[in-house]
């Protein structure tokens, strides 16, 4: 079973990762992959509800199920506004809040470890192989597009490559572009220090630097909160424990901690900056080299522009929409606050009861299917008993934390280290861009396969209270 559990993961892991590329995930063999992957979902799910009292021990399971029941009591209040979606939804949260955080429960410390390396190897090689495309569209790519048809006939156009200042390469969002390489980031960083032969940690050394120039050409603020929360957890942990065992306090060590992981985060937050004034000056020359090298990129008598930043669009709203689309969201919870209207019923609920909120009457002409902020998304879509919910989830992971830290063992420490590491960047990256709740994306699936390693090994032997 335990190897059912890994191969489902792994398969997963691969099919989310395909499924935001934008150049695979609208073909037809991936419908068919995504069949394969409920099926499968639905058997690991099946098997753990088999030993369903081994399960139940888990920290924080109880409060998961009430968070789905929770969404379930929502679907089943706004059913009218749609179903068939809200089904599949319950479908890719229980995957994502049971099978990806639980299944580990039943795994040895060495398992899980085993488990994660291969995934984190994967995740990372993945991502390079994007990246190291994504990076190359900056000369081959700009104002690219591809056409999406079906049965012969164009219905659609996606944007890749590069536009309106900003690296999208493979992805269909560059937001979701840099906050999934921030994951990769930091399971690189990961895989650097459990790994022995220098000439690997060269290569993954050099994939970093890979990741970090998308990031950078993204121009994704969301991507630079999670990496700046991602590298300044790493930094402050290893760095308490590194000074805790030279004999220093735990609240000195605690303070050098903290200073390190703030060191580091604005350093990396200030090089991203450096190095995109840096990039612009050298785009200017391109924009004379490039025509003679691609002819058939060039748009018109000059070559478009490569330069990053949004600064005209940025200039009248700094939030570019968000503080919008989250006012929206304050309507559509007062019009319904106590359970919410269901996630995948959002857009309908607001055009039935609210036709003038920005959530879908705006300057864009856009309707919106999220809040860009995971918790603005939990209190609209459940309400505000999603909500306790949600808080009480934090309150009992962080109550699980003060009391096994301080015990973690010395070779589990760069395990659990790198696994809060992925969880507080996408958390943070979350509270811009909707994902690790209801959105089936790498981000979801990196956190809740953390969040569940990370739990399990701190919490063995406990039960939730």
């Amino acid at each position: 079973m335990k190897r059912f559990f890994f191969l489902f993961k792994l398969y997963f892991l691969i099919y989310i990762l395909l499924a935001f590329n934008a150049f695979v995930n609208e073909t037809v063999w991936m419908h068919y992959a995504a069949v394969v992957l409920i099926v499968g979902g639905i058997v690991v799910l099946v098997c753990m509800m088999a030993q369903f009292t081994v399960y139940k021990k888990m920290w924080n399971i109880w409060l998961i199920a009430a968070f789905l029941g929770s969404y379930v009591l929502s679907s089943l209040l706004t059913w009218h506004y749609g179903f068939t979606d809200n089904i599949k939804e319950m479908i890719w949260l229980a995957l994502a809040m049971v099978a990806l955080y639980a299944s580990s429960y039943v795994y040895t410390a060495e398992e899980r470890k085993r488990e994660f390396q291969i995934l984190a190897a994967v995740y990372a090689a993945v991502c390079t192989f994007f990246n190291v495309i994504s990076n190359s569209m900056i000369l081959w790519g700009r104002e690219f597009g591809i056409s999406v048809a079906i049965d012969d006939q164009v219905v659609g156009y996606k944007v890749v490559g590069f536009k309106w200042g900003r690296l999208w390469g493979m992805y269909d969002d560059p937001n979701h572009g840099a906050t999934i390489t921030v994951a990769a980031i930091l399971l690189t960083l990961y895989l650097m220090q459990i790994v022995e032969k220098r000439f690997v940690k060269i290569i993954l050394a050099l994939t970093l630097v890979v990741h970090f120039c998308y990031i950078m050409l993204s121009d994704s603020r969301t991507g630079l909160v999670a990496l700046g929360t991602g590298v300044f957890v790493w930094a402050a942990v290893q760095s308490y424990f590194h000074w805790k065992e030279k004999g220093y306090s735990p609240r000195r060590s605690a303070a050098i901690g903290v200073l390190a992981g703030l060191l580091l985060a604005v350093s990396l937050i200030g090089t991203a900056y450096g190095c995109k004034k840096q990039y612009n000056v050298l785009d200017k020359k391109l924009e004379v080299i490039l025509p003679k090298i691609f002819p058939n990129r060039n748009t018109g008598k000059k070559q478009v522009s490569g330069q990053i930043g949004r600064k005209q669009d940025l200039k009248s709203d700094a939030t570019n929409g968000r503080l919008d689309i989250w006012e929206s969201g304050l309507e559509i919870t007062g019009a319904s606050p106590m359970c919410g209207v269901s996630f995948r019923n959002m857009t309908a609920y607001a055009e039935e009861n609210l036709p003038e909120t920005y959530l879908i009457h705006n300057p864009e002409n856009a309707k919106y299917d999220s809040l860009h902020n995971s918790v603005m998304d939990i209190l609209v879509s459940q309400g505000l008993i999603g909500i306790v919910i949600f808080l009480l989830l934090i309150g009992n992971t962080i109550r699980l934390m003060k009391k096994k830290i301080y015990a973690i063992r010395g070779e589990d420490r760069t395990f659990l280290t790198a696994c809060f590491a992925v969880m507080a960047a996408m958390g943070a990256g979350s509270l811009f861009l909707s994902m690790v709740f209801y959105l089936n994306a790498p981000q979801t699936y990196v956190f809740w396969l953390c969040f569940g390693y990370f739990v399990v090994m701190l919490g063995e032997g406990d039960t939730v209270s």
